[in-house]
């Protein structure tokens, strides 16, 4: 039962914690693995106005889910924590880390800590290791399969992303103001370097920060104040324009008052570190400089005006890259012509040659930019979250490879686990490698049995190697920590 004490809280304990908690889990489990699969039903959504939404999508679903119990929304915010950390890191998989985490959950509850960890420490890394092994180098031509996957079997997102990826590696979503989806390529760069603060970011489900015609100030050394650019600033601000930073370092008074400004929403900014390292640091501020037309400041004491400050097109900056797209103003063919006949030099060494090329291709790159249409702006958004999501995936896949869809690389990967995990069904082990085959289960207990068959890969049934892999390593992770539950304490706003 639950005890209320003079510090109004509300504490449960052993048992009716942990099977509270196990309800609100299996509730939101049963909703989210009903999409799962080509053969997944829909969901019906009430939005925040009592209008239906219908969605196939395990994350749409996850995210409206609000339990009236507040242990068992604990539970259920505790696994849509993690699908929503899957999809962040691998732009795919929630449904996938919803049902793996549950499954753990369900099978493990009646052994001990000391059982759930030992099992997990030598099964999962066995696992791990036999996904990599088992999965392939993605082929270009076929990135659109993977994308038609991530965004819920939609042919015409995948299509539109296998274009996007045959132009560049770079690839951006926008929002557009048709009803078509639009494809266009730009002159732009990435850069691998992020945001100073997460105050920046204007996209917490993402952890991004995008701006749209920003203008950009470029300083040399380290940013400790901002003095000399007040008017300036005062403007961009009072007219609802945005501004991007670019500097080695920000001191920090000056970093509080920037994230101050993002905020409060006073200022549309984001500050990021300069790249490069020694004298290639300083070629890359100047290409900067050419790029966005922005002075170099390296003397903070004057004051500086418009003329001093450059423009973008728009800008991405994400926790681990920035996309800058050159304004259509700025002119670089001349920049770009004399570093690409310099790259061809046969004076230069080898570290230098690479060094200018690196420069080259930097100011010569091409992003791709996809710009999602709708029927209206609910139906663009959702879209939108699905290309996003989608060109997350492709990228992934790209990066690590893919593996067989469909739950059946952890099908595969479980018949390698060792017979002395196996010798009783009564064990953790067991447990552990039974929870493993629940994604492929779940897609055939509605209604898609895929044959476990070699060709997979020649039918297109695939995941990136990322998104399974990020599934199991959160699905773990939430297991083992709700798994060790034993005590849940309530505020009184909870229960009230």
């Amino acid at each position: 039962m639950g005890y209320h004490l003079n510090n109004m809280k509300e504490i449960y304990f052993r048992e009716e914690a942990r099977e509270k908690l196990f309800s609100g889990i299996n509730k939101l489990h049963d909703a989210v693995a009903s999409t799962m699969g080509p053969s997944g039903k829909t969901v019906i959504i009430s939005d925040i106005y009592g209008q239906p939404q219908v969605t196939k999508d395990g994350v749409s679903v996850a995210k409206s889910i609000q339990l009236k119990d507040p242990v068992e929304n604990m539970g259920a915010t505790l696994i849509k924590q993690v699908a929503e950390k899957t999809a962040f890191e691998a732009g795919d998989g929630t449904t996938t880390a919803t049902v793996l985490a549950t499954a753990f959950i369900n099978n493990l509850k009646k052994f001990k800590s000391v059982e759930i960890n030992k099992a997990f420490d030598e099964i999962i890394p066995e696992i791990l290791k036999q996904l990599k092994t088992n999965s392939r180098e993605l082929k270009r031509e076929d990135i659109k399969y993977v994308a038609n996957i991530s965004a819920n079997n939609d042919i015409q997102i995948g299509n539109t992303i296998q274009q996007a990826f045959n132009h560049s590696d770079i690839v951006k979503v926008e929002e557009s103001n048709s009803n078509n989806d639009i494809l266009e390529l730009v002159d732009g760069m990435q850069l691998n370097v992020s945001y100073f603060s997460k105050a920046f970011v204007t996209d917490d489900r993402k952890a991004e920060c995008e701006l749209l015609e920003p203008y950009v100030l470029l300083v040399e050394n380290k940013l400790d104040s901002l003095k000399s650019f007040e008017t300036v600033l005062n403007s961009i601000a009072a007219n609802g324009q945005s501004l991007l930073i670019i500097t080695d370092h920000v001191s920090e008074q000056i970093l509080k008052l920037l994230e101050t400004n993002a905020l409060s929403k006073n200022l549309n900014l984001c500050a990021i570190k300069t790249p490069g390292f020694g004298q290639h640091r300083k070629d890359l501020i100047r290409d900067l400089s050419d790029f966005t037309g922005a002075a170099i400041i390296s003397d903070l004491s004057k004051t500086h005006g418009f003329n001093q400050f450059g423009r973008l097109k728009s800008c991405k900056i994400s926790k681990t890259n920035s996309i800058l797209v050159k304004h259509d103003e700025i002119d670089i063919k001349e920049l770009v012509d004399a570093l690409g006949d310099l790259s061809k030099s046969k004076d230069l060494s080898t570290t230098d040659k690479d060094l200018i090329l690196q420069r080259y291709q930097n100011l010569s790159g091409k992003v791709s930019i996809i710009k999602v249409g709708g029927g209206s702006e609910v139906e663009m958004k959702e879209r939108k979250d699905r290309y996003d999501d989608a060109v997350l995936a492709a990228a992934c896949a790209l990066e690590e490879g893919i593996v067989k869809g469909g739950g059946i690389a952890l099908y595969d990967a479980v018949q390698k686990v060792p017979n002395k995990h196996l010798l009783t069904t009564e064990s953790a082990d067991f447990a552990v490698v039974k929870s493993l085959l629940a994604p492929y289960e779940t897609i055939c207990d509605n209604g898609t049995c895929i044959p476990v068959l070699n060709d997979v890969f020649d039918q297109n049934i695939i995941d990136p190697l990322k998104v399974t892999r990020c599934a199991l390593e959160n699905a773990v992770s939430v297991a083992k920590t709700i798994l060790s539950t034993n005590t849940v304490v309530l505020n009184e706003r909870q229960w009230n």
